[in-house]
């Protein structure tokens, strides 16, 4: 006999067991049709008796729960509730309702620095590198428009405790000059007798009170503001930009956007940041090396479920083979030579232990200058170890004598730190890190820090 296939779908109420919710869905008819099953006319689907619906083996199960502390049946009806779409259903009827707030977007976290940075480019023998500097390097230019003020002479200003704006908005009150604060309130001040003309009475004063000062003559109105916008014009290419960037960080100024096209950076800082970018920019011209580090960050997984020795890892390198032993207040750094690279640890760690490389980048920093690195960014970004950074100080006496200080941080402050000498072309290498400085759970996991140095010179 033809006939069309009844489809059931039987789900649990949870409120009085063994109540069933039946719905029948009828397939296409083949040729003849059956009249299907019909509950009784005086029951509602949610009171249809549990053996009225036949197997119900088949029913898909879904855990769910309606209120807090009241158990549901898992096979209760669920309400796969949509906020978006119900929203976007009522605006589209014309209903005034607030909008849901933005979803965090992938793009938020996007870093056109890292495809150049999270790189080592290839080993060679060169350590010393030059890199050439032209005219306009280095040169700090600030960005808004700043007129000329009107020529007038200053003769024995005085004024006591006033505010910044008031005291200026005195002196230049004859002159026709209205004076807008951008951002709050200043400092108060006093002087006596202050002589010059009106334009260095005016920065003079702005100065004192870390403030910049900004004219527009065609509405004779003068700025006040703790804050302007600067561009630096950086040689050298990625390197060159790497060494001004981390060494910006390096002094907690990052609020910086670089643009790698024009190999320029574009920030907005204030008085006391800006002088500290003039000292970068000076000390870079008076010192022009530059001490590179190719870092790589790789998850040490033992073998055995009771870990293993460093010791036989150090020993597999033969006698004389590790120059140096650091101790940290976590882990230790040990240094060799140019002759055992660090693929030679790394060979002899995987007899005990899976390595897995987790991050790897390129560290700049001027000689004698603090540097922070976020190596961490050059990991994926659901990773544990992507808010690791390096804090870096070096002072090159010579190729054959650089002094380090080298620290590990985290958002949570510093792990471990590590001072000591090393030839030019020796590695550093950071061991026995454990994983639950970046997660509690990871008991078992190591972490290995590899580092080689390198020089570059800016020459004119």
């Amino acid at each position: 006999m033809r006939t069309k296939y009844i489809l059931t779908t039987c789900l649990l109420a949870f409120a009085s067991f063994g109540l069933i919710a039946c719905q029948q869905t009828a397939a296409t008819p083949s040729y003849t049709e059956e009249p299907a099953v019909q509950p009784p006319a005086n029951t509602a689907p949610c009171e249809v008796q549990a053996n009225a619906c036949g197997d119900v083996s088949n029913t898909v199960i879904i855990p769910i729960v309606v209120e807090k502390g009241t158990p549901v049946h898992p096979n209760a009806p669920v309400n796969r509730y949509n906020a978006r779409q119900a929203q976007n259903k009522q605006m589209r009827a014309g209903k005034n309702i607030p909008l849901m707030p933005p979803e965090r977007s992938s793009a938020d976290t996007v870093n056109v620095e890292t495809p150049m940075r999270c790189r080592i480019p290839a080993p060679t023998t060169r350590i010393i590198s030059d890199i050439p500097l032209k005219a306009g390097d280095f040169e700090l230019t600030r960005l808004e428009k700043n007129d000329p003020m009107p020529r007038f002479e200053v003769n024995g200003y005085t004024f006591s405790n006033q505010s910044l704006d008031m005291a200026i908005q005195t002196l230049v009150s004859e002159a026709g000059i209205k004076v807008y604060s951008d951002d709050g309130l200043f400092p108060d001040m006093s002087a006596e007798d202050i002589h010059g003309e009106l334009s260095a009475v005016v920065e003079e004063l702005a100065d004192s009170g870390d403030a910049y000062v900004r004219y527009d003559a065609a509405k004779k109105r003068l700025y006040l503001s703790r804050w302007a916008r600067f561009e630096l014009k950086v040689p050298g290419g990625s390197v060159g930009m790497y060494a001004v960037l981390d060494a910006l960080r390096g002094a907690n100024i990052t609020n910086v956007q670089p643009d790698w096209g024009k190999n320029e950076l574009y920030f907005r800082v204030t008085k006391p940041q800006q002088a500290t970018i003039q000292r970068l920019i000076d000390y870079l011209k008076e010192d022009p090396r530059l001490l590179l580090f190719d870092v790589a960050v790789y998850r040490v997984f033992p073998r055995d479920t009771m870990g293993f020795s460093w010791q036989n890892v150090i020993q597999s390198f033969g006698d004389r083979k590790v120059n140096m032993s650091v101790n940290g207040l976590l882990g230790r750094m040990i240094i060799t030579d140019h002759q055992d690279k660090q693929a030679t640890l790394l060979n002899n760690l995987k007899a005990y232990a899976r390595v897995d490389l987790v991050s790897k980048g390129v560290a700049v920093m001027p000689n004698g200058w603090k540097v922070r690195f976020d190596i961490g960014q050059c990991a994926l970004m659901n990773t544990p170890e992507k808010d690791l950074s390096l804090l870096l100080q070096s002072n090159i006496q010579s190729t054959e004598r650089v002094e380090s200080n080298i620290a590990l941080d985290t958002m949570n402050g510093e792990v471990t730190s590590f001072y000591s000498f090393y030839s030019i072309d020796d590695d550093l290498n950071i061991i026995g890190i454990p994983g639950t400085v970046f997660n509690p759970q990871a008991q078992s996991v190591e972490y290995l820090i590899t580092m080689k140095p390198r020089i570059m010179r800016l020459v004119k």
